[in-house]
């Protein structure tokens, strides 16, 4: 039995960093959809269809020449704009020739594809990241193919209490009690999460880079983020007993490859220790580790369901906001007609 879960396509999602596209072709698979990034020689990013109109071919197995793709196969050339310009084998572009081309924007170093109906996507607005890309902010980052859904992502992203049973190394100390309850804010399209935890000691690591005594209590704030099926953030804010305070950010861009594996790409940035490059090392070393047991975890959650399908579930107040989450993706699947 599947548990395949459809996919938004009304979305702006963020399959690459603005880094990776350049002037060559790269082809990434988004919602379903084969999709082809490069730069023009302005350096605009295109978004286009990666399948030749004329052939099943991708269009990322071409050729660039100068704004416009050519077909690997059949020489089809098409401008940014996805317009087929010219053929081999005759001097007129036949009737209907053109691939699609999606609307790109880039902010906070990501390029963002709209994949949904094209009329729509200035009425959604780009999540505000900053962090990624602001010189207060030291990030290390990291990006996965995932075999499992975006929705099995967000709830585990939207449930730190499994961060001790998934990682206990590397979890805050806060989370070795029961929680304080939730402040749980819902619209129709996002949901956030706000408590706030009594002092208490930072996790070993953070500790050791701030430089601070290991038993010394930090207030701690942690806020979460779901503003639409391509992101979740958390913001952990934690304050010493002289009023200072060290802030990080852990964003995790989900892009749905198709209904059951996404492309994750995730960032943990912060606001101290800035442009050390031992810091930046031994946290890329302690995260890309945590990444890789929430991917194993939730490649094997979604094994389960596809080997056995969804069953019945037994919910707890931590399950609050990934319940949340669900209804807030099944109300958008209904709103396109999935």
């Amino acid at each position: 039995m599947s548990a395949a879960i459809p996919v938004p396509r009304d979305c702006w999602y963020a399959p690459a960093a603005s880094s990776e596209v350049g002037r060559e072709l790269v082809p990434v698979r988004a919602a379903g959809l084969p999709v082809v990034l490069y730069r023009t020689e302005s350096g605009a990013v295109v978004a286009l269809e990666d399948r030749c109109a004329h052939r099943a071919y991708p269009l990322s197995a071409g050729e660039l020449i100068g704004d416009t793709v050519r077909c690997g196969l059949c020489g089809f050339v098409y401008g940014p704009d996805g317009q087929c310009i010219s053929v081999p084998t005759q001097p007129h572009v036949p009737y209907g020739a053109r691939v699609a081309s999606y609307p790109v924007q880039e902010a906070d170093g990501l390029v963002w594809v709209w994949l949904g109906e094209p009329g729509r996507a200035g009425l959604h607005r780009i999540p505000d990241l900053p962090w990624l890309d602001d010189d207060g902010w030291s990030t290390v980052s990291g990006e996965e193919d995932v075999l499992a859904s975006f929705l099995l992502l967000h709830e585990n992203f939207a449930d730190v209490t499994q961060v001790p049973f998934v990682a206990p190394d590397i979890a805050p100390s806060v989370l070795g009690s029961t929680p304080p309850p939730l402040e749980v804010v819902v619209s129709e399209t996002s949901v956030s999460l706000h408590r706030d935890f009594p002092p208490a000691p930072l996790p070993e690591w953070q500790a050791e880079i701030v430089g601070c005594p290991p038993d010394a209590p930090y207030r701690t704030e942690q806020s979460g983020f779901f503003p639409s099926p391509a992101v979740w953030v958390d913001h952990w804010d934690a304050q010493a007993a002289d009023g200072t305070w060290i802030r990080l950010r852990f964003t995790h861009l989900v892009t749905p490859i198709d209904e059951s594996s996404s492309r994750l790409l995730w960032a943990v940035s912060r606001d101290f220790a800035l442009g050390n490059r031992a810091v930046d090392q031994y946290l890329g070393g302690i995260f890309t580790d945590y990444y890789e047991r929430v991917i194993d975890a939730m490649e094997i959650a979604q094994e389960v369901l596809e080997i056995d399908g969804p069953g019945p579930e037994v919910n707890v107040n931590a399950d609050a906001v990934g319940l949340k989450v669900r209804e807030i993706v099944d109300a958008l699947l209904t709103a396109e007609g999935a």
